[in-house]
């Protein structure tokens, strides 16, 4: 069902967002950026009384520099009600904030699926190496498994490899896996990388050469095969962004908040738009 929400989301997106892998990452990743604080920000006029916000913004203004006289004054009672009516009206203000974010999230949900799956990882080029890792229970280390020889595709350590224990620190969970270092041509259409395990066959989608890539991990309904995933190269801006594991935060979308967040208050600011 997810999958299939996805497929849709990208049939819609691809058309209108497809040319941005044209472009250089790191170009795309600031279009994406400055856009979205583009459609956060141009929303406003239709769903907020820019008047009012307005008043609001000048009256803070104005109470911030009654705040400070008041400090320079010692005049505590006149810093509590100052205070307390910059309160009132950043109350008021934010009352205005929940229907501009409601009618841009449903673009901005498509724009963000859309990079999930298009602007996470760089697509492998033709003959670039890339790894893939087939999952097992931890009761088939020891084992061989491989993959079917097919045109186009090489598999640089061989076809066979022996499943080896993983390392708990990195998988999280006691497993065993077996790993290929893959190169492949370029193709216009994925290709369909067959591992054979005892009695069957698990496929996993390899696409190189092109402006996209297929699905890094697929998992398998199956007693002797967990998962297969290939390792991509993450996109990260001018090469040196990091991602933040705790938070489980890729390194193009730190990237993409460092660059959507300040591009609010630009946008509104060259605009015009409270």
């Amino acid at each position: 069902m997810f999958s299939d929400i996805n497929h849709l989301i990208l049939r819609i997106t691809d058309p209108v967002l497809g040319w941005l892998l044209h472009l250089p990452s790191d170009a795309a990743l600031f279009i994406i950026g400055i856009g979205t604080g583009a459609i956060l920000t141009l929303a406003r006029p239709l769903t907020t009384n820019q008047d009012l916000l307005r008043r609001c913004g000048q009256d803070k203004r104005r109470l911030k520099e009654l705040i400070r006289e008041a400090k320079r004054r010692r005049d505590k009672d006149a810093l509590r009600r100052h205070r307390a009516v910059k309160g009132l009206v950043a109350m008021t203000a934010l009352r205005s904030e929940g229907l501009p974010l409601a009618v841009a999230l449903v673009p901005i949900a498509l724009l963000g699926t859309w990079c999930f799956q298009r602007l996470e990882y760089h697509p492998p080029a033709a003959f670039e190496r890339v790894p893939m890792t087939a999952y097992f229970p931890i009761s088939a280390a020891g084992g061989v498994v491989h993959l079917v020889p097919q045109p186009g595709l090489t598999a640089e350590n061989g076809w066979v490899q022996e499943i080896v224990r993983a390392d708990e620190s990195e998988t999280g969970d006691p497993q065993a896996v077996a790993t290929w270092h893959l190169k492949a041509e370029a193709k216009s259409i994925p290709y369909a990388v067959e591992i054979r395990y005892r009695e069957g066959t698990y496929t996993k989608a390899l696409l190189v050469g092109q402006r996209t890539y297929a699905p890094m991990a697929r998992s398998f309904d199956s007693d002797w095969i967990t998962k297969a995933e290939t390792r991509l190269r993450p996109v990260k801006l001018f090469g040196i962004v990091p991602g933040i594991d705790p938070l489980h935060l890729a390194p193009w979308l730190v990237a993409y908040l460092l660059i959507a967040v300040p591009s609010v208050s630009l946008v509104k600011r060259v605009c015009g738009i409270y």
